[in-house]
């Protein structure tokens, strides 16, 4: 139901901040996207997946597969980055 005020409330140009479940849904879809395209954290972790290998504590496979899984999704996440995923996209006005 309070979707479908939102959409008759937005359409007449009526904003309620407090229950604007579309502002609602758009912040936690920006901290999602914040925490999970990161690349300081995946560089973080290939640093450790590093040293890890170097004391010896993983195998030259587990490394290599680590590293290449930690390579994609730093690539990812910095393409995230540049496309800028997080900003406000609203369709309605």
């Amino acid at each position: 139901m309070f979707l479908i005020d939102d959409i008759v409330l937005r359409s007449l140009g009526i904003e309620i901040p407090v229950f604007d479940l579309f502002w609602t849904f758009e912040q936690i879809q920006k901290h999602s996207i914040k925490q999970f395209y990161n690349p300081e954290k995946i560089k973080n972790k290939i640093k450790e997946n590093r040293l890890l290998y170097e004391f010896g504590e993983v195998s030259r496979n587990e490394y290599e597969v680590a590293n290449a899984e930690l390579m994609r999704k730093l690539k990812i996440a910095e393409r995230a980055l540049e496309m800028d995923l997080g900003s406000r996209m609203d369709i309605l006005e």
